[in-house]
């Protein structure tokens, strides 16, 4: 009994059919470089070896398409920073005028009150030309 199921599961392995697309192995050393007529050696078909070349082609164009739109976003990228660094130049620029514009409000004003300070001293050492003057005006100093 043995023997027999040794047998029915030893059939398939040699039942199995022989695939047309590998060379034929006598075991000679030849038959590994060569095929017989009519067997396609893999690697070698011509349909195979057409798409390969289309596939490569469609390969390159997808490369060269890809590449394409990366510069065209570093560019929009390069062109954003670059708006980015004026607008920040552009503020630093802004921030600079209005503090050198309250730097001389500021000195306007100090001159202006001491000069009330002195129309004040001088009113009260009796001056009354100095008390029947405007308080000075701040805009006067600039």
């Amino acid at each position: 009994m043995v023997g027999l199921l040794g047998a029915l599961v030893a059939t398939p392995a040699l039942a199995q059919a022989v695939d047309p697309n590998q060379p034929f192995n006598d075991g000679s050393a030849a038959a590994s470089m060569t095929a017989p007529p009519g067997v396609v050696v893999p690697g070698q078909d011509p349909g195979v070896s057409a798409v390969n070349r289309n596939e490569a082609q469609a390969l390159a164009i997808d490369t060269n398409t890809a590449r394409a739109e990366r510069n065209a976003e570093l560019q929009s990228y390069h062109a954003a920073v670059h708006d980015y660094h004026q607008a920040v130049q552009a503020r630093r620029d802004t921030i600079a005028m209005i503090r050198t514009t309250q730097s001389r409000r500021d000195a306007a004003y100090a001159r202006a009150m001491d000069a009330w300070h002195e129309q004040v001293a001088a009113c009260q050492n009796g001056n009354h030309q100095a008390c029947q003057a405007p308080t000075p005006d701040p805009a006067a100093f600039e």
